[in-house]
């Protein structure tokens, strides 16, 4: 990794450490389910996309 991946990847942990706690204390319920329901779409696209890709636009 060159030192601009590891500056972005340190911003964006920094980011998620403000941001992630207040989330979860807001509607932990709503928040978990919809997390797992995104988390479920995104695993469902990479696999598409290894079985079948890469398409040729």
């Amino acid at each position: 990794m060159d030192s601009i991946d590891w500056l972005s990847l340190t911003a964006l942990l920094m980011v998620a450490v403000l941001v992630v706690p207040g989330a979860l204390r807001m509607n932990r319920g709503v928040l978990l389910r919809n997390a797992a329901l995104w988390l479920a779409a995104v695993v469902v696209l990479v696999w598409v996309y290894d079985r079948f890709g890469p398409f040729g636009f």
